[in-house]
C-alpha cells in the first residue's frame, strides 16, 4: 500500500490509470441552458444534458429532454451513470436506467431550478435549489418538502458527513447540520453568494464565490471567513473547483474572468485566458482520473478544455452554448 501511494504521488497523471488498471475513461456531463446560435427557419442546436468520453474530444451526445433550459445536473456516483438528474426551468428530470427513459419528478409548483445535489451515501436523498428556495426529497425525487425560502444558486452535500449541507443564496451562505431540515447563516456576511465548494480532503475548509465581492475562504466549517484577493482583478465568481488529488491546486471562474488558478490552496491566484473566445466562465471541473485535464463551461462559447492544468485552453465542442454545470463521473 505504501509503494502504491508513493507511485501515485510521483508518476505522471496519465500513467497511473494504465499501471493500476484504471483504463476506463470517466464520463463528462454538461448542462446547456441556452445557445446563441439559433437561426430562424433552420435546424437549431439542442439544449439540455450532453455527455462524452474525453477521447471523443469535440463530439457530444444528447440525453434526456430536448430544448429545455438545463441549469444544472447531478450524477449518482458508482452506478455507471444510470441515475442522473437535470435541473431545468420546468422542473427536475430524472433517469434511473442510464438515459433510456426520463421523468419530471417535480410538479408544476416547483420550477426555475438552479442546483441539484445528491447524498453520495444514500441515493434516496436529493436536494434542489430554486428561485424560491430549497426542496428536499427522501424518495429519489418522487415527493418533495420545502426546507428553505429564497433564491438559491448552489447546494452541496458535505463529502464526509451527509447530514451537513451548504447553500449559496441571494441572502448569504447558509449551512444545515440535519440533512437540510433547518438552516442557519454562516459567518460570511456577504449577500449574493453564487457558489461554495469543499476541500476534497479537509471537511472544514471551504471556498465561496460571490457577486461583486470576490472569493472567500473558511477553515472552520463556515464559522469565520477571510477574503482571498492576492492576484485577483475581478469581483464576481460563479464556480470554484479543487484538484481532487492535489488540493493545493484550485481553479475559479466567473464574469469576464477567464480562469484563475491557485497553487497554494486559494491563497493567491494567477489568471489565464489563453485560448478562450469568451471569458465568462460558469462551470469548472477537474478530471479525477487525469487531473491535468480541466474543463470550463462558458457563457456563449461552449466547452473548453485544458490538458496542462489550466495553463492553456482550447474549444472542445457545443459552440455557442451557455453551459450551466459540468460534472465528471469515473
Amino acid at each position: 500500500m505504501v509503494i502504491r501511494s508513493f507511485l501515485l504521488a510521483c508518476l505522471p497523471a496519465f500513467l497511473t490509470p494504465v499501471l493500476f488498471g484504471q483504463t476506463d475513461e470517466p464520463t463528462v456531463y454538461v448542462s446547456v441552458f441556452s445557445t446563441k446560435l439559433f437561426v430562424v427557419g433552420a435546424a437549431n442546436p439542442q439544449t439540455g444534458m450532453f455527455y462524452q468520453k474525453p477521447s471523443e474530444d469535440t463530439a457530444w451526445h444528447h440525453t434526456g429532454a430536448k430544448n429545455i433550459r438545463a441549469n444544472a445536473l447531478a450524477v449518482f456516483p458508482g452506478v455507471n451513470g444510470r441515475i442522473r438528474y437535470t435541473a431545468s426551468g420546468n422542473g427536475l428530470h430524472r433517469t434511473r436506467d442510464g438515459g433510456q427513459s426520463w421523468k419530471i419528478t417535480t410538479g408544476w409548483r416547483i420550477t426555475e431550478l438552479w442546483a441539484v445535489a445528491l447524498d453520495r451515501t444514500d441515493s434516496m436523498n436529493v436536494y434542489i435549489g430554486t428561485a424560491y428556495g430549497i426542496y428536499k426529497s427522501t424518495d429519489m425525487g418522487d415527493t418533495w418538502k420545502q426546507v428553505f425560502t429564497g433564491f438559491v444558486s448552489c447546494v452541496i452535500v458535505d463529502r464526509f458527513d451527509p447530514s451537513i449541507l451548504y447553500a449559496a443564496t441571494e441572502i448569504g451562505l447558509y449551512k444545515s447540520t440535519d440533512r437540510g431540515e433547518t438552516w442557519k447563516r454562516t459567518g460570511l456576511s456577504i449577500d449574493r453568494t453564487r457558489t461554495v465548494t469543499q476541500h476534497p480532503k479537509d471537511p472544514l475548509t471551504l471556498l465561496a464565490g460571490t457577486e461583486n465581492h470576490g472569493i472567500y475562504a473558511s477553515s472552520d466549517g463556515g464559522k469565520t471567513w477571510e477574503k482571498r484577493e492576492a492576484g485577483i482583478d475581478h469581483a464576481t465568481f460563479y464556480t470554484i473547483a479543487y484538484d481532487p488529488r492535489d488540493p493545493s491546486i484550485v481553479y475559479a471562474g466567473g464574469y469576464a474572468t477567464g480562469v484563475y488558478r491557485s497553487t497554494d490552496g486559494g491563497i493567491s491566484w494567477k489568471r489565464t485566458c489563453q485560448g478562450f473566445e469568451v471569458e465568462h466562465i460558469h462551470s469548472l471541473a477537474v478530471d479525477p482520473v487525469n487531473p491535468s485535464r480541466v474543463y470550463a463551461g462558458t457563457m456563449g462559447a461552449g466547452v473548453y478544455r485544458s490538458d496542462d492544468k489550466g495553463k492553456t485552453w482550447r474549444a472542445v465542442g457545443l459552440p455557442g452554448a451557455q453551459v450551466g454545470r459540468i460534472v465528471i463521473e469515473r
